[in-house]
């Protein structure tokens, strides 16, 4: 058969399926299609049907929600036309009566909703699934259950999740079952490769155990989410099955089609499945789809500067799925592999059946469908094809939020206008429609045929000896991210740790290292290790030192800035390039020096880099009217010890000034590689000079002379305030920290907020200026008693250890506990208690285990005074006025952070915040 004929009998099997789906739906079948067409033909309808759906329903608070859902109605007057009028009428009704009697209207809703998903989304309970896997089997049909639930945070929850899987698994209806690795194992993380695969390993082989143990097995598949996830999750998979309990055990796993790197990995499953053949007769499954996960993806690589990984155009997605489908029917295959073909486009499934067909390979196949989404067409398909495959969601009967959040990425997923199924609803075979779906299979075949070079879109590779990723010279772009989904940059950055050694640090002054008696030998310390040995060596510089380094700014400043911009535009492009070559010694340097995990030093790298891009691509391109200031002290933290430094000497000499940089004794290390960096790239050295010292009279002259003609400070309030009270003149750039919270209403998503408010509190160990020290809770959602269960849960899950272990979470302190961060620790308030008891790891008391408190009270030390370390406050709130009240509250603060849904919610907030100066 040639190709041309392969098309045309797929073309004719999508069209029999097509008009043999019409002649089944059922008059409550073809209504139900007809208001989701209307619904998503409409400009704005698919926009309100989500609103209402992941922002109103979301909401358990009655009133809450029953004033968002009379906002929507108000702003949405145009798209409610999408609407039959019969449900327009009910959605003014309930704007209105959810005014007066939001406890009646708000579950009449839910229940409304929740009665629609009834064919999309089961009940998990025992006996209605086992009834309508009845009624499915007496169909032709089997089932493929995955057990929705909330997102999982933390190890108890991986637990208990595991354990409903587990549960719903014994059911005798239940031979088939999706699990994601994600929903089995908490806050995993690629980056700990070997460890996250022994992780999920244990878990994994209690269900395949499980699946072992009936007659016949039953079937476990591992599912696919996030492009983070695949190469963990073929890990994995072959690693359990290769084990001698489950070499003949049969078992699944997903490929998705829109991302190029599945076509090598079906080529590598293949050829591992035909070794496992080989070896045991046993065979494996692979089942292939589109994907379903392109918003999550976009959004995750644009904050990392990177790549998207799937496909940016569908036909290549489509094409995609030809090939996989292809190399797994190759007849070597036979025997090892069996395809799952999981499609709702028609057209794919005919060229499946027209394929496997023509390759004998008919019994290695099985088509699969979503439940719920098309009854008619699923039907049609399991008389042709002799059986079907339903994946089917279930949920428990109280938990809408999860059957939401599959329903809205099903929406999104499946409403894109190239998306078959966005247009299956109004389908006829001839129609105009159905050339433009039919044209569109052609073009993904021809593009299939072709067969280019498939590569992954992220092919980042940190071990190459190159620069910066971004070409400044067109215009500033911020330089990516390491992505350590590429097991190269994994490999990089471990031999990047393994192989530092620190160097010895001088003070530079006047372009030479100083070397006079009035220098002090000090110890470096790796905060890690907390043993109170020295890591390192280096000089903290005297008077002398600092009045050379003075005297020699002063007379190299008139020089540097003489080059002028397009001269200082050159260097600093040179820096950001030096600095993007030396990422990895600047990632070990600041885990050994500093304990920053790599995860949190590789994004400073990254800005620092951008500094000194930003820098070059903003100097006027003429220096006429422009004035330096002449020489400028940088004093900078150890907290964000390259990034922040760099900021602040790049920005003064951006501006063509000389440069005292003064790093906190902390982080002296790495502060002596940043200006390594910056000297190589062309900077000289009596225009950058490095004058290391302790707190002392010769710091403080770094200050107060006269020579200074500006200062560059990150630091403390109080630090700001004495420098200025050393020289009220001074030309003072400072930016201080502030008591940090975020507020929590109950239209909050509570997944995402718990996810952010533990990063924030305990990303860096709390040890950053801009750190969530404080949760303010609105009432409905602290006292549900999910919230502080589930938070407790994921702080638990971090992992402590020291900076330079890739499988450590949260590094050390930079110094045993003192000041207000000891009393954090050592003292409750009044009506406070630990929800988290935080904890000494060690004995030099560097590594502590992250706190929480509840019940803290508005005034209390804890509300009014920054502790910057990992421990975190919970307030509660009576609403939204009260919430911003408190944040308001503290004498000063840095950043402020918000987590609800109601636009009016986050505009009132916007305001407020920033009328109470934070």
């Amino acid at each position: 058969m040639t190709r041309g004929e392969d098309l045309q009998a797929a073309i004719e099997a999508a069209a029999a399926l097509q008009d043999e789906a019409g002649h089944q739906r059922d008059y409550r079948e073809r209504a139900r299609a007809e208001r989701i067409n209307r619904i998503l033909s409409h400009p704005g309808g698919f926009d309100v049907l989500l609103a209402l759906t992941d922002e109103v329903l979301r909401v358990r608070q009655p009133a809450r929600a029953a004033d968002l859902l009379s906002g929507l109605v108000e702003g949405a007057a145009d798209a409610l036309s999408a609407f039959r009028p019969i449900d327009r009428a009910e959605l003014r009704a309930g704007a209105a009566l959810g005014q007066l009697v939001p406890w009646l209207v708000v579950p009449a809703a839910r229940k409304r909703v929740r009665s629609e998903l009834g064919d999309v989304i089961l009940p998990a309970g025992r006996r209605s699934l086992a009834q309508h896997a009845k009624q499915r089997r007496a169909q032709g049909i089997r089932l493929n259950v995955n057990v929705l639930g909330e997102a999982i945070l933390g190890d108890g929850e991986a637990r208990r999740r595991l354990k409903r899987i587990q549960h719903v698994l014994s059911f005798p209806e239940v031979d088939y079952i999706s699990v994601k690795i994600s929903s089995i194992c908490a806050q995993l993380d690629v980056l700990r490769f070997d460890n996250e695969v022994e992780r999920i390993a244990g878990p994994l082989r209690k269900l395949y155990d499980q699946a072992a143990s009936f007659n016949p097995a039953k079937f476990v598949n591992l599912d696919m989410e996030e492009y983070r996830d695949l190469e963990l999750t073929l890990a994995v998979f072959k690693k359990v099955l290769d084990e001698p309990a489950y070499e003949r055990l049969p078992a699944g796993v997903v490929l998705q089609a829109y991302l190029p790197d599945s076509l090598q990995a079906i080529h590598d499953l293949c050829a591992w499945a035909r070794w496992r053949r080989d070896r045991t007769g046993s065979w494996v499954k692979v089942r292939i789809v589109k994907g379903a996960n392109l918003a999550a993806e976009r959004v995750d690589a644009e904050m990392h500067g990177w790549e998207q990984a799937p496909f940016s155009e569908k036909v290549d997605t489509d094409a995609n799925y030809k090939r996989m489908f292809e190399v797994a029917l190759d007849p070597i295959n036979e025997g090892a592999v069996r395809v799952g073909v999981a499609s709702h486009n028609l057209f794919e499934l005919g060229w499946a059946e027209t394929r496997a067909g023509l390759l004998g390979a008919l019994d290695q196949v099985e088509f699969e469908m979503l439940e719920g989404m098309s009854p008619a067409v699923a039907q049609a398909a399991a008389q042709r094809f002799g059986g079907l495959l339903l994946y089917a969601p279930i949920v428990e009967p109280g938990d809408l939020e999860s059957a939401i959040a599959y329903l809205v990425r099903r929406l999104d997923e499946n409403t894109t206008p190239d998306n078959f199924l966005a247009h299956q609803f109004g389908l006829t075979v001839g129609s105009g429609v159905w050339e433009e779906e039919a044209e569109r299979f052609r073009r993904a075949v021809k593009a299939a045929d072709s067969a280019p070079a498939v590569r992954s879109r992220r092919a980042q590779d940190r071990s190459a000896p190159a620069g910066r990723f971004v070409d400044v010279e067109s215009g500033f772009a911020n330089e990516p991210d390491t992505d350590f989904t590429i097991g190269a940059n994994r490999q990089w950055v471990a031999g990047c740790l393994s192989s530092f050694e620190f160097d010895e640090y001088r003070p530079v002054v006047g372009g030479r290292d100083a070397s006079g008696g009035g220098l002090e030998a000090q110890d470096g310390v790796d905060p890690s290790r907390a043993s109170g040995s020295a890591a390192y060596r280096w000089w903290s510089a005297g008077d002398t030192e600092v009045s050379g380094a003075l005297e020699s700014a002063r007379a190299a400043q008139a020089a540097w800035a003489a080059l002028g911009a397009s001269g200082r535009k050159r260097v600093l492009l040179d820096v950001a390039d030096g600095i993007a070559r030396s990422r990895g010694r600047l990632l070990a340097v600041m885990a050994y020096d500093t304990g920053k995990t790599v995860r949190e030093g590789d994004p400073e790298v990254s800005e620092a880099v951008d500094f000194a891009s930003y820098y070059a691509s903003t100097i006027p391109s003429s220096d006429s009217g422009f004035r330096p200031y002449g020489v400028v002290t940088v004093a900078s933290p150890w907290n964000f010890p390259l990034s922040i430094p760099a900021g602040g000497v790049l920005a003064a000499l951006a501006a063509g000034n000389a440069v005292i940089f003064k790093p906190a004794p902390e982080a002296v290390a790495v502060a002596g590689e940043m200006v390594r960096v910056i000297w190589d790239a062309g900077v000289p050295r009596e225009v950058l000079q490095f004058v290391p010292c302790v707190d002392g009279d010769a710091s403080a002259r770094l200050i107060t002379d006269k020579r200074v003609d500006g200062v560059v400070l990150t630091g403390s309030w109080d630090t700001a305030q004495l420098f200025l009270r050393w020289r009220p003149d001074l030309n003072l750039h400072a930016e201080t920290s502030g008591k940090n919270a975020i507020v929590i209403t109950a239209t909050a998503d509570l997944d995402e907020a718990i996810v952010d408010l533990v990063h924030s509190a305990f990303g860096h160990a709390g040890q950053k200026c801009s750190a969530a020290s404080l949760a303010i809770v609105e009432a409905a959602v602290h006292d549900d008693r999910r919230f502080l269960p589930r938070l407790a849960d994921a702080v638990r899950t971090l992992v402590v250890g020291p900076a330079w272990d890739l499988r450590t979470n949260m590094g050390p302190l930079i110094r045993p506990p003192e000041g207000p961060l000891l009393d954090a620790f050592s003292r409750l308030g009044p009506g406070e208690r630990w929800l988290v008891p935080p904890a000494a790891l060690d004995a030099g008391r560097y590594l502590w285990s992250p706190g929480v408190k509840v019940g803290v009270r508005p005034g209390s030390s804890f509300h009014m005074t920054e502790c910057f370390g990992p421990v975190l406050g919970v307030m509660r709130a009576r609403d939204l006025d009260e919430a911003i009240e408190f944040q308001n509250t503290p004498l000063y603060g840095l950043t402020a952070g918000l987590h609800a849904l109601d636009p009016l919610e986050i505009s009132q907030w916007r305001d407020r915040v920033h009328a109470g100066n934070l």
